[in-house]
């Protein structure tokens, strides 16, 4: 088992126990021991008020990873703490949630708030270069808008435990806006051409095309789209070692585990099998949503 099982079990008592008994990780160890057994906090280059707004989601980081608090009360704990910096005690989530945005905005920052992966972890960046993309998916071929966003200064929960070594590297907006974090890619690599741009772009295609598809059948869809065009045939492997569906607040782990199962009796290391398998379970899993939710649009070429 390597360090990186702990960080995706959200283990950090496992992960500092790990460094300890494993001389590479002596550099970063001491911060690991300052910020988790000690709760010396970062402390960021934006203004004061904004850093006490970090603190607390550190704190939440702390208590939900690191000592044990189960993510509801942590959860709880961190809204109460962010309505009373902000005065506003009996505000609800999206008030508060529009609150922590303008706050941000105000000073001259993008913001995203809410949770990925059922943990709750700001998205804080300097600045949004729109570009526009096309990109072709089974269904047809369209034109996306891809927001690279440039500057970060925290990046949610997962970027935070691995002090930059796992994190989200974009997503897709409800307005089918494609949003790319710029520090993760380069943009000549398969990595942005597929797993970012095709990945995303089949999300913002079904989301418009199957009202109510679920975070899980929107990964299971999108992973194969990357099975079917990608080259590099690390990806099948790096989808079956993340299967896992006991993870029920995983959509990514719930869908790769149905990539395994579709995978069951493909060859792993031929490219042309997996390619095809790939646009197979795409087509019937596409038959299975019309069935669920109605036909409804292509979302290509328009």
């Amino acid at each position: 088992m390597d360090i990186s099982q702990f960080f995706l079990n959200g283990d950090l008592k496992g992960a500092i126990a790990y460094m300890r008994e494993h001389g590479e990780f002596k550099d970063v160890l001491p911060a690991y021991v300052a910020i988790f057994e000690n709760g010396a906090y970062r402390a960021y280059e934006i203004p004061d008020e904004l850093n006490e707004i970090l603190r607390l989601y550190q704190i939440y980081f702390r208590d939900t990873f690191y000592c044990g608090v189960s993510e509801k009360e942590a959860a709880d704990k961190l809204l109460t703490n962010l309505k009373a910096l902000l005065h506003m005690p009996n505000a609800d989530e999206e008030l508060l949630t529009e609150k922590l945005q303008s706050t941000f905005e105000e000073r001259g920052y993008h913001a995203l708030f809410g949770k990925t992966q059922g943990y709750y972890g700001p998205y804080i960046w300097r600045e949004t270069l729109p570009n526009v993309y096309c990109v072709e998916l089974p269904s047809g071929r369209a034109e996306y808008t891809v927001n690279i966003l440039k500057g970060f200064v925290f990046r949610s929960w997962m970027d935070y435990l691995t002090f930059g070594r796992f994190g989200t590297r974009g997503w897709a907006s409800p307005d089918g806006t494609i949003n790319c974090i710029e520090q993760a890619y380069d943009f000549e690599s398969e990595r942005f051409l597929v797993s970012l741009l095709k990945h995303e772009a089949q999300h913002v295609a079904d989301m418009k095309r199957f009202a109510g598809i679920t975070a899980e059948e929107l990964e299971y869809r999108a992973k194969l789209v990357e099975l079917h065009y990608a080259k590099d045939l690390g990806l099948l492997q790096k989808f079956l070692s993340e299967a896992d569906e006991s993870k029920t607040r995983d959509s990514h782990s719930i869908a790769s585990a149905w990539v395994k199962r579709g995978f069951a009796k493909t060859d792993p290391t031929n490219l042309s099998d997996i390619q095809h398998r790939a646009l197979e379970l795409l087509s019937a899993h596409t038959r299975e949503m019309e069935e669920k939710y109605g036909k409804g649009k292509t979302g290509s070429n328009d």
